[in-house]
């Protein structure tokens, strides 16, 4: 039999298992309080219903469509002008952020980040074994997409730096001929 000092505890199968299950626990809380905001955030924005969204995709299909009057009610063909009523709606759904939008987005990933990787640092003190592994993921995870922003800080830079606009052009004075007249 092993010789234990004085303060030293003997850790059961069961009671490993519980702290497992612990960890996984928490790990899943985590992972909620991360993903579950932005998916409500998105739910909650889409103030329209599937048909106020219908309408006016179908009130876009008829202004871009061929013009055949006023009091034309008829039915929609699946493809006018070679592009399907999804791929419409699809593109307007998907449009690019504005900067302040894709700063805060930045932003908000990044705290996320950093704070799983506070949270695991914790859970990794006082847990130790496989929460080590989770949050040096997690540090990974941010050491990452740090640089990944700066990669894209220095590229944002570099654009402005070598892009010159050329002033306007003007348009050329006539060309004066001198003409000598030999004798």
């Amino acid at each position: 039999m092993p010789r234990r000092g004085p303060g030293t505890v003997e850790i059961t199968r069961k009671q490993a298992r519980s702290v497992t299950l612990l960890l996984l626990v928490i790990l899943v809380a985590m992972w909620v309080a991360v993903l579950l905001p932005p998916y409500l955030r998105n739910r909650s924005s889409r103030s329209s219903t599937s048909l106020a969204s219908f309408r006016r995709l179908v009130t876009t299909l008829e202004r871009t469509g061929p013009d055949v009057g006023p009091g034309w009610r008829g039915t929609l063909p699946p493809r006018l002008g070679g592009v399907s009523p999804i791929q419409l709606d699809r593109a307007a759904v998907m449009m690019p952020l504005g900067r302040s939008e894709l700063r805060r987005r930045r932003r908000d990933i990044l705290f996320t980040l950093a704070g799983a990787a506070l949270i695991t640092l914790v859970l990794a003190v006082l847990l130790g074994g496989v929460a080590i592994w989770f949050h040096l993921l997690a540090d990974v995870l941010l050491a990452t997409y740090v640089l990944l922003l700066v990669s894209v800080r220095r590229m944002a830079v570099e654009r402005q730096t070598k892009v010159r606009y050329l002033a306007p052009r003007t348009a050329p004075e006539p060309a004066t001929l001198l003409v000598r007249r030999r004798a």
